[in-house]
């Protein structure tokens, strides 16, 4: 092989792999890949009685599905947020929203984890968990098969 056709062929395989391992974003949202997934360590905190756990990297249409769907969901489960003013369902663009997939078994989930406050961390590439912080800090997660969201979760207030 000459030395062109192989050095194409580099900047190719690198080119590849570089686009596996960025993040997918919006403009307050990211998509974590999958072995950033697996660097939180999320599925093995939701892992129960012996589940098998995983990871993978969710796709934008399954953030769109999510952020469309979020509002809803939230608002059927107010009672966890304990607001004062304008429901956090009316204010999610003020949020920033990060999205990792795991598995538990055979389901394949999307951890959503929201937060409205600007870490000193650089949130698009770093799993941002804080305690307490109130309902500016609120988890969920989305059955990427059915449909399904469930398991809201809202930080206390310290």
């Amino acid at each position: 092989m000459n030395t062109n056709k192989l050095l194409t062929l580099i900047v190719i395989l690198l080119a590849s792999f570089l686009a596996s391992c960025s993040n997918e974003q919006g403009d307050n949202w990211v998509i974590f890949s999958e072995g950033q997934s697996r660097q939180a360590r999320i599925a093995e905190w939701y892992a129960e009685d012996g589940q098998s756990t995983g990871y993978w990297q969710p796709a934008r249409t399954d953030v769109l599905i999510i952020m469309d769907g979020a509002a809803a969901f939230l608002q059927s489960n107010s009672e966890s947020f304990h607001t004062q003013g304008t429901p956090v369902w009316e204010r999610l663009d003020e949020y920033m929203v990060q999205f990792f997939g795991i598995t538990l078994d055979d389901r394949r989930i999307v951890y959503a984890n929201y937060f409205c406050t600007d870490t000193e961390r650089d949130w698009r590439k770093e799993f941002i968990m804080v305690m307490d912080g109130g309902q500016c800090f609120f988890q969920f997660m989305y059955d990427a098969d059915t449909g399904e969201f469930f398991n809201l979760r809202v930080n206390g207030e310290a």
